[in-house]
């Protein structure tokens, strides 16, 4: 299993990353099992002891200390993002654009400028996912569709999974976040909001409270 495979596994951790990572260590070396943690941002406490018991032979507790701490993180980051000012934020582009919402329409694409009331946006916790709720009313959701394009839909994300994301802190303080679909939101620099299969600078946010 390649070093990629398992860092997206650290970084979007479901059901099945313990089976991947145990997978991805059992074939590796200590410096593969390094390198993934460093790129997934495991914190340097859970890298050092599963490395540890990776020398000793205990690839099934090290599995276990990095799917534990990748969830642990994930946790982390969703209670952040949807809890800090009341989930109540701007998805501000690597372009220096906004995320905007329109009323009225079910289009998202990107604003340069001041924002204003369509680019705010309520950050729903779902259980280690995310929501994003647009401001107005009635209530409306960013969905992700198979095909990479992004847009607007009433329904409630009970009955549509595609409305949630994973959200990631990245290293240097931003966030990406994951579609159901495994890719990335993404701002690009000509306005359109879409999902990418790779996480580059499009697919990181800053998140500017209102």
């Amino acid at each position: 299993m390649g070093n990629q495979v398992a860092q997206m596994a650290l970084v979007a951790p479901d059901e099945k990353t313990y089976d991947l990572i145990h997978n991805f260590i059992c074939g590796s070396s200590a410096d593969d099992i390094a390198n993934v943690c460093n790129a997934s941002s495991i914190p340097e406490q859970a890298r050092n002891e599963a490395i540890s018991e990776f020398h000793k032979g205990n690839t099934e507790r090290a599995a276990t200390i990095l799917t534990e701490s990748a969830k642990q993180k994930l946790r982390e980051s969703t209670k952040e993002l949807s809890g800090s000012a009341g989930g109540k934020r701007m998805l501000k582009s690597h372009h220096g654009t906004y995320i905007r919402a329109y009323d009225g329409e079910w289009t998202v694409d990107l604003m340069r400028g001041e924002p204003r009331e369509w680019e705010h946006w309520y950050v729903e916790d779902w259980g280690c996912k995310v929501v994003f709720k647009a401001i107005h009313s009635p209530g409306r959701f960013l969905r992700a569709l198979s095909c990479g394009k992004v847009d607007l839909v009433p329904t409630h994300p009970h009955d549509c999974p595609a409305l949630m994301w994973k959200p990631f802190r990245n290293s240097d303080g931003t966030w990406s976040f994951l579609s159901i679909h495994g890719t990335w939101l993404s701002g690009l620099k000509n306005g359109v909001v879409c999902c990418m299969w790779e996480c580059k600078s499009s697919e990181k946010f800053t998140l500017p409270w209102w």
